[in-house]
């Protein structure tokens, strides 16, 4: 970087810095506690590179206080770490905590501002988005998608039984062929180059949105830097994953009109919504809008339906007597040996509780994607600055899926904690906990408007395997010791210790 680049950057963060700390408040209130950090760049060389809530969990413990803020250059960001403000803030007053923090390099850099997930609420296609999705994802619509889980669902049972050893692999298989053939029509095949490229996509995506890594998300202004500028690699990065973005989010978009144009296609979520309002009548702007939603599909649901799989996979070989009242369920329901169904599932209420019971014990996000606040307010006593970042802190002690507040004994496994008296195996059983389905599939309005789809092929996967395998450990297998991996996304692991 040239020392005149150096020297302007430098420049611009200092004038950001200043307006930001000597303009003063409307209310005249103190941000949440947090460390400082320096001048310039605030507390970015104290934010880890690895399990940054971990960090959060320890700065509210330092400073009493649940709800903390501290600054990355010009950027404010509050983290909440307890229920109570989650919900205050991001359900009740989601008129002005639903839109997004702007990520200049994903956003404009690699052009991926239409996302579903990151797009503006105020962008008018957030609405459209929303529409759309809830149309073809409600729990009616879901229905209609009843034999393709059941289906996807029985060829699991099939890899299980031929290799079980690879459950991991046919979980995310599983995983990627329902929701490839729900939104596309596409049949996956082994080491599909689809999905190798969907899983391509969300990688770029989740380096090009590293918090802290990129200097244009605090200082926008140097976006017009050309590529070719000493020390501008990051632009030449930036436009390179545009291209590569482009063409990976638009293939299976243009086979799907392709296959309409033949004649021979399945009914998926585009196909359905590109003959709106009747067929070969669609404008350019609701055939884009079609691409984003269907594209959304798979990069919100393919990872997080695995985690909370593998995790339930791993918590039933640690907890054989949970296994044994789900199989007992079935027996009662649906008759030993026989498949469920996924019109049996309303009658299966506890295994809705051990589903709700590994979402939380072993959420599937760490922190949930974030909130930005659109007008400055107040709350606690603390001034919630004006585009503010606003994070929920989903995982560690004091954090909402686990603070014994909320949930007693929180590092427990205990489905029964969702189970009212009269269905607990305890003699006595408290009060029934908070379900964290609330916040398993987001807040306010930006809760994932998939989630119907999600909860209903989640059971009827997990009624399946355990109508037909018992879960256990190796013979002579020492009980591991529960680890996750450290992505946005959770994945358990077995590691023994």
């Amino acid at each position: 970087m040239s020392l005149l680049h150096t020297f302007c950057v430098s420049v611009l963060i200092f004038v950001s810095v200043s307006v930001l700390y000597f303009l003063p408040s409307k209310k005249g209130l103190p941000t949440p506690p947090g460390p400082q950090g320096s001048l310039i760049s605030g507390v970015k060389n104290l934010l880890p590179k690895t399990l940054p809530w971990e960090t959060y969990a320890s700065w509210a413990e330092q400073y009493h206080e649940s709800i903390i803020s501290f600054r990355v250059y010009n950027r404010r960001i509050v983290v909440l770490n307890d229920i109570t403000s989650v919900r205050d803030l991001l359900e009740k007053r989601a008129n002005i905590y639903s839109d997004r923090p702007k990520s200049w390099m994903y956003h404009e850099i690699c052009d991926r501002k239409k996302s579903v997930f990151n797009i503006s609420s105020t962008d008018p296609r957030h609405r459209q988005y929303r529409r759309l999705l809830h149309t073809g994802l409600g729990p009616l619509a879901v229905r209609d998608y009843w034999p393709l889980i059941q289906s996807e669902a029985e060829t699991l049972l099939e890899g299980f039984a031929k290799s079980p050893e690879k459950y991991e692999t046919h979980i995310r298989r599983n995983a990627a062929a329902v929701i490839m053939k729900m939104a596309f029509g596409y049949t996956v095949t082994a080491d599909d180059p689809l999905i190798q490229d969907a899983e391509e996509a969300s990688k770029i995506s989740g380096w090009a949105m590293a918090p802290g890594r990129w200097l244009v998300d605090y200082i926008p202004i140097i976006r017009f830097i050309p590529s070719w500028f000493p020390g501008a690699g990051w632009k030449k990065q930036g436009e390179e994953w545009r291209v590569r973005l482009d063409k990976l989010s638009g293939v299976p978009h243009a086979w799907v009109k392709q296959q309409m144009a033949s004649g021979g296609y399945t009914e998926s979520f585009t196909s359905r919504h590109l003959q709106y309002p009747q067929p070969g009548i669609i404008d350019a702007e609701r055939d884009d809008i079609v691409k984003w939603c269907a594209g959304g599909l798979y990069a919100g649901a393919a990872d997080t339906t695995v985690s909370a799989i593998i995790s339930f996979v791993l918590l039933m070989a640690l907890h054989p007597e949970v296994q044994s009242r789900i199989q007992a369920e079935l027996d009662t329901t649906v008759g030993r040996d026989m498949v469920p169904h996924a019109s049996d599932l309303e009658h299966f209420p506890y295994l809705t509780a051990v589903l709700k019971e590994v979402l939380r014990y072993a959420p599937v996000a760490n922190l949930a994607l974030p909130h930005k606040v659109i007008e400055e307010d107040e709350y606690r006593g603390y001034r919630i600055p004006k585009e503010a970042t606003i994070m929920a802190n989903i995982w560690q002690v004091m954090a909402i899926t686990h603070d014994p507040s909320v949930y007693p004994k929180p590092f427990t496994f205990s489905p029964d904690r969702f189970l009212s008296p009269e269905r607990s195996s305890r003699s006595t059983s408290p009060d029934v906990q908070p379900d964290p389905r609330s916040f398993s599939f987001g807040f306010g309005r930006r809760t994932c408007p998939g989630l119907h789809f999600a909860e209903t092929s989640m059971m009827l996967t997990l009624a399946c395997i355990l109508s037909r395998f018992d879960i256990s450990l190796p013979p002579d297998t020492a009980p591991p010791s529960i680890q996750f991996t450290m992505g946005i996304t959770r994945f358990v692991t077995d590691h023994t210790s």
